[in-house]
């Protein structure tokens, strides 16, 4: 089965001929990942330059050296590069912000249509900063980027007055989520589609001082069958999502170049597996013990161990720790105050445990808590029915 690279190498129609589909989306939400080198100032301006021009340098190392799987995202931006639909195409108005003191990784760009303007934002980089970034998320009604993000369709609203398209992937589809549900009511009337590929969701303290109600008809979220990150930080079920195939397992489905593709869209499936839904469902519970002050606590300390390896990429911070570093980190632990210690393991503890075996089981007392206990059962219930249905019609070709 395809991916979205034979998408791009195998339609060569233009978008004045078939206009923008959610795997053209999901591509332009990619192609947001790529790093504009200083040799490419014009993808910054209101001129831009085209997807050919990006995609001909005799180097292209520059763009996609810092994003994940380097070698797909090559071939990605060197078919778009060729392709009569894609290649065409002006990027331009590129944004990127970075602040280890305000803790922000933003990035956007935007990518010129027949019809309008796609803005695609950037997901996590692999910088400790972006991912410290996302954490934040689990404890603060609004980060930096998201902020930004508002501001940037706001500035690309007023100055092209046509038709939006906003999308992103992981973090990026936050970003979009969160700019469609807060940019002023007049910009938001332009948007056309809010594309949120596997994208964590909002909490409800950030729902609720923003236009979501109005945001909702607008978004379409796309994930992978065994999704993680897709499934963390969806306190409403406002938008069902659309759940897609992958030549990956588990975690790395996140990948979106694994993602399949049938004809000019995704290849679908009825919903996530159970075991996926049954960790997110964990997760959440887990997060539901913690108070906003722990969670910021808990972060807080995960990001000094992190520190403690002199690493600035999570890359870096992974290998180091395989190799030399762990015991800077332990040395960085055993050095906290005796209460931050405590703590921290007791809540690694805890989420190990609710991960492994579930929450700890309690007793309903009060009619709610009886009416969320049965609600909760049918909600197993049901996914584990339609993880069933959905592995019989996959495997039986369905």
């Amino acid at each position: 089965m395809a991916t979205m690279l034979e998408y791009v190498r195998t339609n060569t129609d233009s978008f004045e001929e078939r206009p923008l589909c959610r795997v053209d989306a999901l591509v332009f939400s990619w192609l947001a990942s790529l790093r504009i080198p200083e040799e490419l100032p014009a993808a910054c301006t209101e001129e831009g330059v085209t997807i050919a021009e990006m995609g001909a340098r005799e180097n292209v190392l520059g763009l996609v050296a810092p994003v994940h799987d380097p070698k797909q995202s090559e071939l990605l931006l060197r078919a778009c590069a060729e392709s009569p639909r894609f290649g065409v195409i002006t990027g331009c108005r590129a944004a990127d912000e970075w602040s280890r003191t305000t803790e922000k990784q933003f990035s956007a760009i935007t990518f010129l249509l027949p019809q309008g303007a796609f803005i695609a934002f950037r997901g996590t980089d692999n910088t400790l900063v972006g991912w410290k970034e996302n954490f934040n998320m689990a404890f603060r009604d609004v980060v930096p980027a998201q902020e930004e993000a508002v501001t940037y369709v706001k500035r690309i609203g007023d100055a092209l007055r046509c038709s939006l398209w906003l999308g992103g992937h992981s973090k990026g589809g936050n970003l979009a989520l969160f700019a469609t549900a807060n940019c002023d009511p007049l910009t938001r009337l332009r948007i056309e589609r809010c594309y949120a590929f596997d994208a964590p969701g909002l909490s409800q303290r950030a729902l609720s001082t923003s236009y979501w109600d109005d945001a909702v008809p607008l978004i379409e979220r796309i994930m992978p069958e065994e999704s993680i990150v897709g499934l963390l930080l969806w306190e409403t079920n406002d938008v069902q999502p659309t759940i897609v195939r992958s030549s990956n397992g588990w975690l790395m489905q996140h990948a979106a170049l694994s993602w399949q593709v049938e004809g000019q869209d995704f290849a679908t499936v009825r919903a996530v597996s159970y075991d996926t839904y049954l960790t997110g469902k964990r997760l959440s519970a887990w997060l539901a013990t913690l108070g906003n002050a722990d969670r910021e606590r808990f972060v807080e300390i995960l990001y000094k161990l992190a520190q403690a390896t002199g690493e600035v990429t999570f890359g870096g911070l992974i290998q180091s720790v395989q190799t030399d570093s762990l015991d800077l980190v332990l040395r960085k632990l055993d050095g906290l105050p005796e209460a931050d210690r405590a703590f921290f393991a007791e809540a690694c503890d805890d989420l190990v445990a609710t991960l492994l075996l579930g929450p700890a089981p309690t007793t309903p007392q009060t009619p709610k808590e009886h009416v969320a206990a049965a609600s909760d059962k049918i909600d197993d219930l049901t996914a584990r029915f339609d993880s069933t249905l959905s592995r019989i019609e996959k495997y039986a070709g369905l």
